[in-house]
């Protein structure tokens, strides 16, 4: 015999209830999606220090590239610098050898002419030293702050003269 001490039949009792089941299974998921979510920082963690390394070398790269650009660039203006030195030395140039040849008078005939910086020597033909004295070499002589002049007579009674002619610079003195 029984003995029956309850009035309703007993259950059986679980060591975890439905409500710790579903909360242990919410704690383990939420701790399960953490790890996941930390994995993830690490790992993207990780992937900025490889891009960021990366873009340090490129960043290298890119300055070495700029300098080469840079002296590029500046040896192109010095060459730009130079070479408008010359178009103007040359206009200057084309002047001064108009001047000097409407400087010239018509009774006088020039063979050479070699001008440089500071001096200007003249090869030509004249038919007498005052021709030559009077119509060039006054003006010759108001322009250069030395000038000499050597007369050679030829076999037509015409004199050959050679005139060289110098600016003094006072960078000369120094």
């Amino acid at each position: 015999m029984k003995l029956k001490y309850s009035l309703i039949t007993p259950r059986k009792k679980y060591f975890f209830t439905m409500f710790t089941k579903v909360w242990m299974v919410f704690i383990f998921s939420i701790v399960v999606l953490l790890n996941i979510f930390n994995l993830f920082v690490i790992y993207k963690n990780y992937d900025f220090k490889n891009t960021a390394k990366e873009y340090g070398l490129e960043r290298v790269k890119l300055e070495k590239n700029i300098d080469n650009i840079d002296e590029k660039i500046g040896f192109i203006l010095r060459q730009k610098a130079v070479a408008e030195e010359i178009y103007a030395n040359n206009i200057i140039l084309k002047d001064s050898m108009k001047n000097l040849f409407d400087l010239v008078p018509d009774q006088i005939t020039l063979n050479k002419v070699i001008m440089e910086k500071n001096s200007l020597v003249i090869y030509g033909v004249t038919p007498t030293k005052d021709a030559y004295n009077f119509l060039l070499a006054a003006p010759l002589k108001s322009i250069f702050h030395t000038s000499n002049t050597i007369f050679y007579l030829t076999d037509k009674g015409w004199y050959n003269f050679v005139s060289t002619n110098k600016i003094i610079n006072p960078e000369d003195f120094l």
